[in-house]
């Protein structure tokens, strides 16, 4: 029997064993997600468990994507994963017939890996390509960024307050997912620009500064940034979002993160130089 759960109706019980499927499989839990009540009711478990064991989950988080100016409704689907010895058995299927069913009207897309390559198109899904925004440049800071610890209040007070969002492709209600990111493998890159109201999640890869995300309360310009960019040999900025709303001639290069393609069961229907942001992936 498939059980469903938001994050007002998810109890602890629920919770806990979603995270111990979630530890095995992909090595990390949303306990620090749920302690923090991040867990919405955009944010749907599907599942099917065998008493307090979790066996299989699909999630589906619902999403208002801004699309060349215009919202639409997509669901995207994530933290598919079965538990080891129940493989093979047809329960991710059973799940993802069921949410095809319940979301039928409504347009799909989720990241999935190599060994699933062949799972998602039984489902109406098609791989498509991304391309990434990138920059040209050489930096000559005259600034400096401030670190942010992310238990920081002012943290919590950028995401809360941001007002900024691309019209080639972004994502409105995507708070939640942007604090997942954040309080995961990002806690380290957090800076602010205190002059400008603007905090950046940022790190050097090789000669490229990816600037995973820009949060703004109030409209920006990169070149008000660039000058306090203060990290060393850096000939390009590689970024995690499309960055049209910083006014800036940017160029963009193909893009696709080892073993995770891009599935979609409708196009986005925007123009084909964009990049899923990878703070609202899930």
């Amino acid at each position: 029997m498939i059980t469903v759960h938001n994050g007002t109706t998810a109890t602890k019980a629920y919770k806990d064993s979603l995270n111990v499927l979630m530890q095995e499989v992909f090595g990390f839990s949303f306990e620090p997600w749920h302690n923090r009540n991040f867990w919405n009711q955009d944010y749907e478990s599907f599942s099917i468990s065998d008493g307090d064991t979790m066996l299989a989950n699909i999630s589906a988080y619902k999403m208002k994507l801004l699309i060349n100016g215009e919202v639409k409704e997509y669901i995207q689907l994530g933290a598919v994963a079965t538990k080891e010895g129940y493989r093979n058995k047809g329960l991710s299927r059973e799940i993802m017939e069921y949410i095809m069913v319940k979301y039928s009207h409504t347009p799909k897309f989720l990241f999935g890996g190599d060994s699933v390559i062949n799972f998602y198109p039984k489902f109406g899904f098609k791989p498509v390509a991304e391309r990434q925004p990138f920059l040209p440049c050489t930096l000559a800071p005259m600034g400096s960024l401030e670190k942010l610890h992310v238990d920081d209040p002012r943290v919590e007070d950028y995401l809360s307050h941001r007002t900024q969002f691309s019209k080639v492709f972004d994502c409105s209600n995507a708070y939640p997912v942007h604090w997942f990111h954040i309080m995961g493998m990002n806690a380290e890159h957090l800076y602010e620009i205190p002059a400008l109201d603007v905090m950046l999640v940022a790190y050097k890869n090789g000669e490229a500064l990816v600037l995973q995300d820009v949060v703004a309360k109030r409209p920006m310009r990169l070149e008000a940034i660039l000058p306090y960019l203060d990290f060393e040999g850096v000939s390009r900025i590689d970024f995690g979002f499309n960055p049209d709303w910083l006014g800036l001639d940017y160029e963009t290069k193909p893009f696709k993160i080892e073993d995770s393609t891009l599935f979609v069961t409708e196009d986005f229907g925007a123009s084909k130089n964009h990049i899923v942001p990878f703070f609202i992936r899930t």
